[in-house]
């Protein structure tokens, strides 16, 4: 029998290094990645142990080149482990914190997985995410981390099916586990019940027979899986149970209080607003009487329809960035603390990516995520901070129906919007008490240019909802402080079929998407890549 070879990260301490000693102690050859020196891991995997900071963006190059140095060409088992979290109110945290947990929770094991996938699918192996039931939660304590959780299960559901037949995709969720990481994210131990927690060891254990046993996601724990399911099944109970904690916590504060009577316009901020879902938006707030600031990329179509709105007696203006940039969000800020506070803030800025996962640049992928994930929540978390969101505001975040359905040919997308929805569903209930609304909104496909230049059929672009329409759902969303909105009854239905039958949502996505992707065999090649 072949001796099987497996590749963990995280694997210098908690639940990854229990796992190491566990398939170390079943003979196979087990190699660790961590930040910790060498010297400080477990003696069994000093020859097999790459230092790398996951964080880092040349990591999955690190890691590439240590196996092509040991002549391993084949990968039964790439095991997720790695992760990082961080405790307490999202205005609290600042943004080198929210970019650590983006960078090692959600793009370093999607970088890693690309880099290796020629090799897991030479030994038919399987790539295994380690999750959190906070994905399926409201968090508002632990918002960006399972804002990164619920990512990587949205990657994750996207890429099994595109993978299928040649390289397994396996999701597990374990529950609280009694690790260093909740004192590393300042998480108040007694409070949250770290003693209480099951060892890594014990939670090890089952993970390793989960993932002999190969069902695609496993919950650990019967208690974990009675909070996932409720998370994800009696959302609205979830939801009013974390708003209520919330407002019970020590020091919670209280609610705004109205927008002043004197304030003659509103204030409306909308990303991605020149074209498209965005510009629809903003069209339609300053039809009643908002200012309207633009935040976009594009100067000249902003330029133009400021004028245009000003023409129509509107007040407009725009911010010329490209949040795909770093720095652009401190430079929005910067323009925003300048303006009014913001009464209405639409986040509408977004790209794509769709090919096959294993098929497409990896940096490409990577700026999808800075887009429609990165850029949003650091906006927000400044936005909050800085004292620029007015009293009663109402946050906006546009989602996507693939958040329901997966979208196999375009995985690190439905992995950003995944991320989003959850993060906003944290922010909701951290809020609340507070008086900021939150809503979610769900598009399916829409007359724009966005979904013309990434669908692979755009023969029945005239079923698409014109984004005029989307904006007038949208406003009425705001005015009702609605939680969610997923507009249109065709989307209703597919959003409800998605929820209690995914598998078949997964399977007309194949066929309506995948199948129309051309795939060139990338993952028949016969050698580690270096990584550019």
């Amino acid at each position: 029998m072949r001796q099987q070879t497996v590749l963990i990260t995280g694997a210098s301490d908690g639940i990854g290094l229990a796992l190491a000693r566990s398939y170390a102690a079943s003979g196979a050859r087990v190699f660790g990645v961590g930040r910790r020196s060498a010297l400080d891991v477990e003696p069994g995997l000093r020859g097999g142990y790459c230092r790398v900071d996951l964080a880092q963006p040349f990591a999955a190059a690190v890691v590439s080149e240590f196996l092509r140095r040991r002549a391993v060409q084949a990968l039964d088992l790439l095991i997720h482990c790695a992760g990082v979290g961080a405790y307490g109110p999202i205005v609290a945290q600042a943004p080198g914190t929210i970019d650590a947990l983006l960078d090692t929770n959600l793009r370093a094991p999607i970088a890693l997985t690309h880099a290796l996938l020629p090799a897991l699918a030479r030994a038919s192996g399987r790539v295994v995410f380690i999750g959190s039931v906070a994905a399926a939660l409201p968090v508002p304590d632990y918002a960006v981390y399972g804002a990164t959780k619920a990512a990587l299960e949205g990657f994750a559901r996207s890429l099994r099916v595109e993978l299928r037949g040649r390289v397994g995709v396996q999701v597990i969720h374990p529950g609280a586990t009694r690790t260093g990481m909740h004192a590393k994210s300042g998480a108040p131990l007694e409070r949250v019940g770290w003693s209480h927690f099951p060892r890594p060891e014990r939670v090890a254990r089952r993970i390793v027979r989960a993932i002999a046993g190969g069902v695609p996601v496993v919950t650990i724990g019967l208690g974990n899986r009675l909070l996932r399911l409720s998370g994800r099944h009696l959302r609205g109970v979830a939801d009013r149970f974390a708003v209520a904690r919330q407002a019970r916590m020590p020091g919670a504060p209280r609610a705004f209080s109205p927008p002043p009577a004197t304030c003659s316009r509103r204030h409306c901020v909308v990303t991605g607003g020149a074209d498209g879902i965005g510009r629809a938006v903003a069209e339609r707030f300053a039809r009643a009487g908002f200012a309207v600031t633009i935040v976009d990329r594009d100067a000249e179509r902003a330029a133009r329809l400021c004028q245009a709105l000003r023409g129509a007696g509107g007040v407009a203006g725009w911010i010329h960035v490209d949040l795909a940039q770093a720095g652009a969000v401190a430079v929005t800020l910067r323009h925003l603390a300048a303006l009014p506070p913001a009464d209405v803030v639409v986040h509408s800025a977004g790209i794509s990516a769709v090919g096959r996962f294993a098929e497409g640049a990896i940096a490409r992928q990577a700026v999808v995520l800075d887009v429609n994930l990165r850029a949003p929540v650091q906006l927000t978390a400044g936005m909050l901070c800085g004292g620029l969101v007015a009293p009663g505001a109402t946050l906006v975040f546009i989602a996507s129906l693939s958040v329901f359905t997966g979208y196999p040919g375009a995985a690190v997308y439905a992995a950003s919007k995944d991320g989003l929805a959850a993060y906003a569903r944290s922010l909701r209930a951290a809020l609340a008490p507070q008086g900021v609304h939150v809503l979610t909104v769900y598009p399916g496909p829409t007359r724009t240019a966005h979904a013309r230049r990434y669908s692979p059929d755009n023969r029945r672009e005239r079923r698409r909802m014109p984004p005029e329409r989307l904006a007038e759902l949208l406003a009425g969303a705001v005015e009702r402080r609605e939680p969610e909105l997923v507009p249109g009854p065709a989307n209703r239905l597919i959003a409800a079929v998605g929820r209690l039958a995914p598998a078949l949502t997964e399977a007309l996505m194949h066929r309506a998407i995948l199948d129309r992707l051309p795939q060139t065999g990338v993952l028949a090649g016969q050698t580690l890549e270096r990584q550019p």
